[in-house]
């Protein structure tokens, strides 16, 4: 007799269980969606927690500059380093070794740098001669590093990845690193 009491209470439990989660009281009904691709939106342009990509990303494809001069010696400007910082890729023809100066550290885009931020351009020297080059030279207050065997040099028709990160103190450190041609 205890048993069957216990049989029916136990199946009386499962069967009240299975009701409630398919909401058959309520009228609601479970359902399960498979592979759902786009769920939520982008709170805004701040983001707090890590994001993960698992389909992959992309960085860049944004405006580009390009640019020709015969200046032997330029400091950038504004123009050329915007302070919404739109350029990612910048051509420069100068056909003629050129130094290129930075602006200095208290100077827009930099000034507006929070401790830390960081951002980058890639800059292609278009030049048909070859052994034209464009040499980066830092501005005040901008502390210029290259890789370890790298240079601040750029040949024609090669390229540099320049990437500003600003220091704890007001100075902005930029990282030149050229790439070659590999072909």
């Amino acid at each position: 007799m205890k048993n069957t009491i216990l049989t029916i209470a136990v199946v009386i439990a499962l069967v009240l269980s299975v009701v409630s989660v398919f909401g058959l009281f309520t009228g609601e009904r479970s359902v399960i969606v498979e592979n759902i691709k786009d769920l939520g939106a982008f709170p805004g342009p701040d983001f707090y927690d890590p994001l993960y990509f698992i389909g992959g990303f992309s960085v860049g494809g944004g405006q580009n500059y390009a640019t020709s001069s015969t200046a032997a010696t330029y400091t950038l400007t504004t123009t050329e380093l915007p302070n919404d910082r739109r350029y990612q890729y910048m051509t420069w023809l100068a056909n003629l070794n050129t130094t290129l100066t930075t602006m200095a550290s208290s100077s827009a885009p930099f000034s507006s740098l929070k401790v830390g931020e960081s951002y980058s351009i890639d800059l292609y020297s278009s030049t048909t001669t070859a052994a034209a080059t464009i040499t980066f030279a830092a501005g005040t207050g901008i502390d210029l590093q290259k890789l370890r065997g790298g240079s601040v040099i750029v040949n024609g028709l090669e390229g540099a990845t320049l990437k500003f990160i600003k220091k704890a103190n007001t100075d902005v450190m930029v990282l030149v690193a050229p790439w070659q041609v590999g072909d």
